[in-house]
C-alpha cells in the first residue's frame, strides 16, 4: 500500500478560534476530519476528543464504525465533566477499515467525503472522472432536498443549512453511516469540514482535485478558495492520493488476541526481537574476535621481524625476532655461527653485546662474513697460535642468500 496524504486546518476569516480537528495515522490507516460545535473552547475540545478516541479505539483493533460510537461516548463523558462543556458535540468523517476489514468511509454529521479518479484503469465499470460525493449530510437541508422540498442550489443558500441532525456527543445512541469504497490506484479522496463546502461549489472543488499535482498543493488551493469566498467558518481539508491500492488492515492489539496462542503476533514479535538481539550479540562477538585475531597476527608479525646478534654459551648466534621479546613472543635462535665471542676484536664483540639489528637475514649473514674474515686475519698474526674455526657448527649450515 502506498498513499500520499496532506491535511490543512485553517481558522478562516470570521471565527476567532478553530473548532475543527483532523487525524492522519498511516500506521493504523485511519484518517478523519471533525467539526466541533458548542462554542470556541467546547467545540475545539469536542472535535479533539472525538479524533483521539477514534485513534485509540482503532489502535486496539476496533472497526471504524464502532470506533466512532466509542468516540460518541467519549465526547458525552467529556461534556458531562464540566459545566462549560455541556451540550458540545462534533461531526466526524473518517476513512478506515470496518469491523469486517473492509475499507469504508464512515461518518456522522455534515463533514463530507469525496472521490475523483484521475488515472486510467482497466475496469471501466469503476472508472469515473467526475467528482463523486460519498457521504450524505446529516442535516436539515439534506432532508428537505431528499423530500423534494428544495433543490441542491437552494440548499446551498438556505438560512438553516448549518443545522445538523446527527452529531457525536448528543444524548442517546448514535447511528453511523458506513460506505464501502473501491480504493483504486489513481483515486484522490477528499475529507473536509463544511467550512469548505459552504464556501466552494462542487464544480470548483472538482476542478482543483483534477488539476493540482500534489495533495498538499490541492489542500492549500481549496483552503485558499474558501477564504477568498469569505472564509465564514473554520476550514479543514484532507487529501489522499492512492498510489498503490494493495492495502492490508493494520495488526492491532485485538487482532493479535484473536490469533491462536502459538501463532500470536506478540510472541512472533518477541521471537523476532530475541533473534535480533542474539544476532547482534553474535556479530559483536565476531567483531571482537576479528579485532583480537587481527591484533594477534599483527603483533606476531612484528615480534618475529628482523635479526640481531647475541651470544649463547660464549658463542655468537644469529637471532630472529625482537631483542627482549614482545609480549609472550621471545626471539629464537636462527643460526649458531661457531664464532667464539672471546676471540672477536673489540669492535666485533661490541656488535654482539649491543645486539646489532638487521632488517633482513641477508644483511645479518653479510655482517657475520665480515666478522669471520676479520677473525681469520687476527688468527694469522705471528704472535698468535691459530686453529681453524669453522663458520658454522657441524649440525647447522648458514646459507649466504637470505
Amino acid at each position: 500500500m502506498k498513499i500520499d496524504v496532506a491535511a490543512i486546518s485553517d481558522t478562516g476569516r470570521v471565527r476567532e478560534g478553530n473548532e475543527d480537528s483532523f487525524l492522519v495515522d498511516k500506521d493504523l490507516f485511519i484518517f478523519a476530519v471533525a467539526d466541533g460545535m458548542g462554542g470556541h473552547v467546547a467545540g475545539e475540545i469536542a472535535s479533539a476528543t472525538a479524533v483521539e478516541a477514534v485513534r485509540a479505539s482503532v489502535a486496539s483493533g476496533t472497526g471504524i464504525e464502532n470506533a466512532i460510537r466509542i468516540a460518541h461516548g467519549a465526547v458525552k463523558k467529556k461534556s458531562a465533566s464540566e459545566e462549560s462543556l455541556a451540550g458540545m458535540g462534533t461531526t466526524l468523517t473518517a476513512l478506515g477499515f470496518s469491523s469486517n476489514k473492509e475499507l469504508v468511509i464512515a461518518h456522522v454529521g455534515d463533514s463530507r467525503a469525496y472521490v475523483i479518479h484521475r488515472g486510467n484503469i482497466d475496469d471501466e465499470k469503476n472508472f469515473h472522472t467526475e467528482l463523486v460525493r460519498i457521504t450524505k449530510d446529516h442535516s436539515l437541508v439534506e432532508e428537505l432536498v431528499d423530500a423534494g422540498e428544495i433543490t441542491e442550489e437552494e440548499a446551498n443558500v438556505h438560512p438553516r443549512r448549518s443545522v445538523i441532525t446527527r452529531a457525536l456527543g448528543i444524548d442517546g445512541d448514535i447511528e453511523v453511516d458506513a460506505t464501502p469504497i473501491p480504493f483504486l490506484k489513481g483515486d484522490r479522496y477528499l475529507l473536509c469540514s463544511d467550512g469548505l463546502t459552504s464556501m466552494v461549489r462542487d464544480d470548483d472543488i472538482a476542478q482543483v482535485l483534477r488539476s493540482e499535482k500534489t495533495p498538499n498543493d490541492c489542500a492549500s488551493k481549496l483552503v485558499s478558495l474558501a477564504n477568498q469566498a469569505g472564509g465564514n467558518d473554520n476550514i479543514t481539508v484532507l487529501i489522499m492520493d492512492v498510489l498503490d491500492a494493495h492495502v492490508q488492515p493494520p495488526v492491532t492489539a485485538s487482532i493479535a488476541q484473536s490469533i491462536p496462542a502459538h501463532e500470536s503476533v506478540q510472541p512472533l514479535h518477541y521471537k523476532k526481537g530475541r533473534i535480533g538481539f542474539a544476532l547482534r550479540i553474535v556479530i559483536s562477538i565476531l567483531l571482537v574476535a576479528a579485532l583480537f585475531i587481527g591484533a594477534y597476527v599483527t603483533a606476531d608479525h612484528f615480534a618475529h621481524q628482523g635479526y640481531f646478534l647475541d651470544q649463547r654459551n660464549g658463542q655468537v648466534v644469529l637471532m630472529t625476532g625482537r631483542y627482549g621479546g614482545v609480549l609472550w613472543w621471545n626471539p629464537e635462535i636462527d643460526t649458531q655461527t661457531g664464532l667464539e665471542v672471546k676471540k672477536l676484536s673489540s669492535a666485533d664483540a661490541l656488535l654482539v653485546t649491543r645486539h646489532e639489528r638487521y632488517t633482513s637475514r641477508k644483511q645479518a649473514v653479510a655482517r657475520l662474513e665480515q666478522i669471520r674474515k676479520r677473525q681469520k686475519l687476527k688468527s694469522t698474526e705471528p704472535t698468535t697460535t691459530t686453529t681453524t674455526i669453522p663458520l658454522l657448527s657441524p649440525t647447522t649450515s648458514l646459507p649466504l642468500n637470505g
